[in-house]
């Protein structure tokens, strides 16, 4: 039923509770209007706005009108008069009259129905407003959904992760790059809070709820844009870095209603950033280390030359002697630091040669474990077939797993296993150390390759700098992978020789 409440709402109700019925129409005349009118009836965008309406047929007493060709291939009777066509369809629900005759239009109302309404051709107006209307407001949509589309392509392609939340946190909207990295459609991240869709590469959540360094946070409070650094450590142990930028998006009034979050991975950029600044610090050394040389170590020399001969004296007691040997030791100490540093800031003279790789790490896994099998170290060696040639020093490549063989060994105070593993990984051949020791914090892992920076009571923290510095001058390349309390590997890349390649 429709409620009869006196207002225009229940007048809504009625025109809509005729929308399963067919409105039988008939037009006389095709004057001003017509076509707009006929735009009305078959175009189905009106059913939005209009009930179902059927053209029955039209009187027109110049059959040879150029506006009949509207109805061209729809069958709609031709009618000499408006009494054939109330003749014809005496059911009609509504007349449209397009002649302009106001005589007609008089008549009309004495002779149609009480059932038929009439629409004369001075209310053609709001027939052909309606139309205009009608085809502004789908000009403007096709215009919108262009946009939106053009929008959202752009967006899709963008690599970051870029993510619309709403003041909780949950997604209201995310680009391609979130939904392919969770396998997810947009439909159903959407209405999820952000920390359980962004992820890893390897699904790994990114971070948790109500983490104090996001930036959503600080713009939901401060109203301003946001930007922070992250580190995160992946499944692999691998040390990932990133940019995470937050926005404010205002409604009308000023207020913020949205937040937009922009994730992107810059692990890449900063390891270039990294390798830069890490020249840098290799070549302060290196200036430094003239300065060593003849500040520091023509002094020390004297030091110990002069230590040496006194311990050699038969007039000394047994507290000089012990405090001279004291002298002695620490002198010798300075010195291998000092040579260490010298060292280092050199550059290496690498000789590059092709080198069989599994027999050099086979000769220096069988060094290795004489010394240390009996303290619980277990090595594992795999080989894939067919290894090619590499490009590198034999020494070189044997000192460096050395020093990376005794790091694992010095994780694993109660024993564990050293896996080491060799095979090809396009453009490289590749050699992995892996051990079960206690494995790196994230702080670590990310100075690992920093000179001077050890974890260790001993040493001079040169050892990885070292052996980065030796392979990448050889032509290779060193990565690194931990996890506290799960291991660490090292992962040393070398060139391959190629067919034709008789260097070395």
């Amino acid at each position: 039923m429709c409620p009869d409440n006196g207002c225009l709402q229940s007048d809504y109700y009625c025109l809509w509770e005729t929308e399963d019925r067919e409105f039988k129409v008939g037009i006389i005349g095709t004057g001003p209007g017509f076509l707009s009118f006929l735009a009305v009836i078959f175009n189905e965008q009106y059913r939005e706005f209009l009930p179902n309406m059927r053209l029955v047929g039209v009187a027109e007493p110049n059959p040879a009108s150029p506006k009949l060709k509207a109805l061209k291939n729809r069958n709609i009777p031709i009618h000499a008069d408006w009494k054939d066509l109330l003749d014809k369809n005496p059911d009609l629900d509504l007349v449209a009259e397009f002649t302009g005759n106001r005589f007609l239009r008089n008549t009309l109302r004495q002779a149609l129905p009480a059932h038929t309404s009439l629409l004369d051709h001075s209310m053609a107006v709001f027939v052909c407003g309606l139309h205009t209307m009608a085809q502004t407001s789908t000009h403007c949509r096709i215009n919108l959904q262009e946009h939106q589309a053009l929008l959202q392509a752009i967006i899709d392609e963008v690599r970051e992760d870029i993510m619309l939340l709403d003041l909780k946190g949950n997604v209201v909207d995310a680009n391609r790059s979130v939904c392919d990295r969770r396998g997810l459609s947009k439909e159903k991240l959407n209405g999820q809070p952000c920390w359980k869709v962004q992820t890893l590469e390897d699904g790994l959540p990114f971070c948790s709820a109500m983490d104090p360094k996001c930036p959503f946070l600080i713009t939901r409070e401060t109203g301003q844009k946001s930007e922070a650094l992250m580190t995160r450590v992946d499944a692999e142990g691998h040390l990932r870095y990133f940019r995470v930028y937050s926005y404010p998006i205002r409604d009308s009034s000023g207020a913020v209603s949205h937040i937009m979050v922009m994730r992107r991975d810059i692990t890449e950029r900063t390891r270039r950033e990294r390798m830069r600044q890490q020249a840098e610090k290799l070549a302060i050394i290196g200036e430094m280390s003239t300065f060593l040389a003849h500040e520091i170590r023509n002094p020390l020399f004297a030091i110990a030359g002069f230590t040496n001969s006194l311990l050699k004296s038969k007039c000394l007691s047994g507290k000089e002697h012990e405090k001279l040997q004291i002298i002695a030791e620490e002198t010798k100490r300075l010195d291998h630091m000092l040579t260490s540093i010298l060292n280092f800031a050199r550059p290496a003279r690498v000789t590059v040669a092709q080198t069989d790789l599994q027999a050099v790490t086979m000769e220096t896994v069988e060094l290795m474990s004489m010394g240390y099998r009996k303290q619980g170290i277990e090595f594992v060696t795999t080989f894939e077939p067919d290894l090619p040639l590499i490009m590198g020093e034999p020494e070189m490549i044997k000192q460096c797993l050395i020093n990376i063989i005794k790091n694992s060994i010095e994780a694993m105070e109660h024993g564990g296993t050293i896996g080491i593993s060799a095979g090809r990984t396009e453009p490289h051949v590749f050699l992995d150390i892996r051990d079960t020791g206690k494995g790196m914090t994230q702080a670590q892992l990310e100075q690992a390759f920093s000179p001077f920076f050890t974890t260790k009571d001993k040493g001079y923290g040169l050892g990885l700098a070292m052996i980065k510095k030796m392979i990448e001058e050889s032509g290779g390349l060193v990565d690194i992978s931990s996890k506290e309390g799960q291991g660490t590997t090292v992962t040393l890349l070398f060139q391959p020789v190629l067919a034709g390649d008789h260097s070395g």
